[in-house]
């Protein structure tokens, strides 16, 4: 079989080797498959061939021919398209001008405002988002949302004119309704003449759509195999170097005392009342669809939402009294031991032109001074080193730049944070999101260190197996609505997607 791109003895280095001697190739019409740990290059391998960076030497070809592009403009002109984790969209312009930024139509000198709405209605409803976004401000919209903007913007040029179409993390923020349509455009896509690279941690992704899988692990292509060889296991042993060891609870546990208490919690984005209690020890669990107010639920309870009404209760269940304070602001949130990690680290979470250390070390600013906030830069130091210790984060020490870690370590980074302050309650949105197989294992295992020692965590995620493994209860949202709440033993997959689409279909009906 013909190949669509071959990579050659390609080498790149920052302050140490990322890349070393990669060879690989990706057959023409095919699906290609790229795993490994965050840290492992896949990153840098991606941003070489969509032009964003040089390489260090190696060669590479696309479609027989030497391929070297300056920046991603040529390499795109060339026929490469890159839907990229690290989103792309500009925020205050529209989905539709945001879709066609690299080639907006235009008539007479100006844009094509009739072309550019009809063409970028046909994307959306290829995606399957609704095309009342069309001239959303792309900055307006969910994670998810932006997710699927990102992929219609690359599948944007035409099929004739691309070659390679490179999709970095594709599902992460998406449900497993939506990764299935996304699946079906890119088998589509391949039978008409296009070949894709696929770089995820959805291993059971991988395995399922594409045709070959490399594994990358230190800079170095370790395997590349037939998908009908491989399991998850299998690859996970290949990208760690180790057997993997899953952990699963039983069927019940006893948790403590109420520790966070919801009554008729709403917002503007929030708009129907949602009551909740989270106790001492517990995992509680938020599944529902892209869009059926999990987010905005964590974000309301930790203060934020504009026309917020209803009560949050912090208990201090160590206290004979019971004693408890009323959250009202995300101030207030941390202030008492609350912590809130956002499904979108880049613009949420991180603060990108910072230090490692600051990030870790920000919420607790005055712990670290004479009590007027005053930092010590070499005890934050001493701190983030412990963190960069335990979490096992991948880096150069406490003074690199945190937007030059990969996005898994970007998460420890936020979880060492929260660490740092010693938070009582944890909300957590997608916390293993674009995390490798192993870091999610130990990111899993944190968290259930946390509940042992009396912790309350709220997680939402996309992944009912990671609800299922590691929650004891599951609440779900539907339509913006709380629907129904399953205890541990109680529920399956199909019970949990009934009530995740319940609102919708009573919608659909009326």
């Amino acid at each position: 079989m013909s190949s669509c791109l071959e990579v050659s003895r390609l080498t790149k280095s920052f302050a140490v080797p990322v890349l070393r001697d990669i060879r690989l190739r990706i057959k023409a019409n095919t699906i290609h498959g790229l795993v490994g740990e965050n840290g492992a290059g896949k990153s840098t391998f991606i941003n070489i061939i969509s032009g964003l960076i040089d390489p260090d030497g190696g060669s590479v070809k696309l479609n027989g021919r030497g391929f070297k592009p300056k920046n991603r403009m040529q390499s795109l002109d060339l026929g490469v398209a890159l839907a990229s984790q690290e989103l792309s969209l500009i925020d205050n312009l529209s989905v539709a001008e945001n879709i066609f930024l690299s080639a907006l139509p235009t008539k007479n000198y100006k844009i094509d405002d009739r072309e550019l709405r009809k063409k970028a209605k046909e994307l959306l409803d290829l995606v399957g988002l609704e095309q009342s976004l069309l001239e959303v401000p792309a900055g307006n919209l969910s994670l998810a949302e932006k997710q699927l903007v990102e992929l219609a913007k690359s599948l944007s040029l035409p099929i004739d004119r691309t070659s390679l179409l490179i999709l970095d993390e594709p599902t992460a923020a998406l449900n497993s309704f939506q990764a299935d349509r996304l699946h079906n455009i890119l088998l589509d896509r391949v039978k008409k003449g296009v070949s894709i690279l696929y770089v995820s941690h959805r291993l059971e992704d991988v395995l399922f759509v594409c045709d070959e899988v490399s594994v990358l692990h230190e800079g170095e292509i370790k395997l590349t195999s037939d998908t009908s060889q491989l399991t998850s296991k299998a690859l996970i042993e290949v990208m760690t170097g180790r057997e993997l060891q899953r952990h699963r609870d039983d069927e019940s546990r006893v948790y403590g005392k109420v520790k966070l208490e919801v009554k008729d919690l709403s917002t503007r984005e929030l708009p129907h009342p949602v009551s909740l209690a989270c106790h001492s020890g517990e995992i509680l669990g938020v599944a529902g669809l892209s869009g059926s107010g999990r987010s905005e639920l964590l974000h309301a309870m930790f203060g934020f939402g504009l026309e917020r009404k209803g009560r949050v209760i912090l208990y201090d269940s160590e206290q004979i009294s019971e004693a408890q304070v009323e959250i009202k602001s995300p101030s207030e949130a941390v202030k008492n031991g609350i912590g809130l990690i956002a499904e979108d680290r880049k613009t949420q979470g991180i603060f990108a032109n910072q230090m490692l250390s600051m990030n870790v070390t920000v919420a607790a600013l005055g712990k670290l001074g004479n009590g007027l906030n005053a930092v010590f830069p070499d005890r934050e130091k001493e701190r983030t080193k412990q963190f960069i210790s335990s979490l096992k984060i991948k880096c150069l020490g406490p003074s690199q730049s945190v937007e030059r870690l990969s996005g898994g370590n970007q998460q420890k980074t936020l979880l060492a944070r929260w660490l740092d302050v010693g938070a009582s309650v944890w909300l957590l949105d997608e916390p293993t999101r674009g995390v490798d197989a192993e870091s999610k294992l130990a990111i899993h295992r944190l968290l259930r260190e946390l509940r042992d020692k009396g912790v309350a965590l709220i997680i939402v995620s996309s992944e009912m197996d990671e609800l299922t493994d590691l929650c004891d209860r599951i609440l779900v949202m539907s339509n913006k609505k709380q629907v129904d709440i399953f205890n541990r033993g109680c529920w399956n997959k199909t019970l949990l997607l009934e009530a995740a689409f319940s609102e919708y279909k009573t919608k659909e009906l009326a």
